[in-house]
């Protein structure tokens, strides 16, 4: 998949996310949507979705993974290119002089008198003349490996010979070469299936560039869910925190009234501010848990600035369903990454272990070759004249490494690659079985919590009424009504937590199920 087309795949399914029905009521991310350049404005009311749109396209882990599916993607073309042509082009000139040399020689049974020219007792003189040879050479090769193994090389020799004195005819003269070699080892290193075997490890590579991919955006999705829900959980703390807040000032004007009245003493007014002191603490420290958590959520969308104000965040309307394990363990199999990836790496091993074991065979190769060759006076004869000169090889090479030790150990190692990888694929599933069982249990658990906790509250806020109208008619202390409000805040509180739980339950469970893209309408490229 080229990397053009990941990159386009990707955009298109952050803006499908971001002009799905679901996020139609979000307010319009603007420009700042997947520009991590610029602030994040999150001012208008704020949706699970809308935010889970802008981690698409500005979260920086889901951004750094991108580059890691892109050189996956390089892996194979460098793969490819060991099958492609290389050409070769060399062009060369030599010259040569020989100067004029004397050369003796003895001449035996020479009867020429002493003192004759070029004649001394019986040695004759030779003086050879000034020779120059110049050679010109042009080449050109085409070298291809072979998908079986094999290597073929091609190419064409061009010679231009001039001698000076002439002594052969025609001078110059051009001689030209057309040859072609091949080479197919037919033990070590021969099959498609070897050959290939790097070009299919590196496409394995980028399914698991793209699986780890899918997980991160996973990952991110459930990273924006909980903050999203922890967010939840600390503004509607905070609102109870604000509501005891009131009611113990309320408490404390009222104590303060009937005190001066005669009607309560001294402790009461004390309790009743120590109770004003204790909520407003809470409420500071609340207050700082919900920025806290509003910077987190900014965070994860990419935001570096920090300057927007959250606007409004709401309880996502989901329908509770009724939870299976047989259904969620067959989606996080057939959905997941992690097993995905375990079993791509036992691919690569296995090809890894295919290629150790025709490793283990002697090498045996067989070559042959032919060339034609053309000797005429000018180039444009030399091509098209007669080809009259030809030559051809043929063999066979063995070569056998003593006992093939290295080569054996290799294997063996490949194959306990292979199974301690089938060993992994079986623990991660066992793994997933039990993570499976974990979120459904959680769910349940977090179903039966909410309703249970609902029923609390409502008893903790007839408990404080009938408390309270007790204080009114003077038959309970202000201490009974301080107690009174203090449950019914941590009823409150605990029901928030119970309905944030099932929230998070239910997200940890589509994390598993790698259900949540279905659910946010992403769609990575495969």
């Amino acid at each position: 998949m080229p990397r053009s087309t990941f990159r386009a795949g990707l955009s298109l399914l952050c803006l499908a996310l971001a002009l799905s029905p679901r996020a139609a009521a979000d307010p319009d991310p603007g420009t700042s949507f997947g520009d991590a350049a610029l602030p994040v404005n999150l001012s208008g009311p704020v949706t699970l979705e809308g935010c889970v749109g802008l981690a698409l396209g500005r979260n920086f882990t889901v951004r750094i993974q991108q580059f890691t599916v892109f050189e996956a993607m390089d892996s194979v073309e460098v793969q490819k290119a060991a099958f492609e042509p290389d050409f070769n082009f060399n062009a060369n000139k030599q010259f040569a002089f020989q100067p004029a040399n004397e050369v003796q020689s003895s001449t035996p049974g020479s009867t020429a008198p002493t003192g004759a020219p070029g004649q001394q007792g019986g040695t004759v003189t030779y003086f050879t003349s000034p020779t120059t040879t110049t050679l010109e050479t042009a080449a050109f090769t085409v070298n291809d490996t072979l998908i079986t193994g094999g290597t073929v090389t091609a190419g064409y020799t061009l010679v231009r010979a001039d001698y000076d004195p002439v002594f052969t005819l025609p001078n110059p003269s051009f001689s030209g070469t057309a040859s072609i070699s091949v080479t197919q080892p037919l033990l070590q290193g021969a099959g498609t299936d070897y050959n290939r075997a790097a070009i299919e490890s590196a496409r394995l590579g980028v399914r698991i560039s793209n699986l780890n991919f899918k997980s991160t955006i996973l990952t991110m999705v459930l990273n924006v869910e909980t903050t999203y829900y922890n967010l939840l959980y600390q503004r509607g703390q905070y609102k109870v925190q604000e509501e005891e807040l009131k009611q113990a000032q309320q408490l404390l004007d009222e104590n303060t009234i009937r005190r001066q009245t005669g009607v309560l003493t001294d402790l009461d007014v004390m309790n009743a501010r120590a109770g004003v002191a204790s909520a407003q603490n809470l409420l500071i420290l609340d207050r700082q848990a919900v920025h806290n958590s509003e910077d987190s959520l900014l965070q994860l969308l990419g935001d570096r600035e920090f300057s927007s104000s959250v606007g409004d965040v709401q309880f996502p309307q989901e329908p509770q369903s009724e939870v299976s394990f047989a259904r969620s363990y067959k989606l996080a199999r057939d959905n997941g990454p992690n097993l995905a990836v375990a079993q791509a790496t036992i691919d690569q091993f296995k090809l890894a272990a295919l290629k150790a074991k025709r490793n283990t065979l002697p090498e045996l190769n067989v070559n042959g070759g032919l060339a034609y060759s053309s000797y005429a006076p000018s180039v444009s004869q030399s091509i098209t004249g007669n080809w009259n000169g030809y030559n051809w090889t043929g063999g066979l090479t063995l070569n056998i490494p003593w006992g093939m030790h290295a080569n054996r150990a290799l294997y063996h190692e490949a194959l306990s690659q292979v199974r301690s990888q089938e060993v992994a694929y079986d623990q991660a599933d066992q793994m997933l079985v039990v993570s499976v069982r974990a979120a459904i249990r959680g769910v349940e658990t977090s179903v039966e919590s909410v309703r249970s906790s609902a029923e609390n509250t409502q008893y903790a806020a007839k408990a404080y009424e009938l408390t309270k109208a007790q204080f009114d008619a003077g038959l309970a202390t202000s201490y009974l009504v301080l107690q009174a409000q203090n449950t019914l805040e941590t009823a409150r509180v605990s029901e928030l937590q119970a309905k944030v739980s099932l929230l998070l339950a239910n997200a940890n469970l589509r994390f598993l199920e790698g259900s949540s893209l279905q659910l946010y309408r992403i769609n990575l490229p495969e």
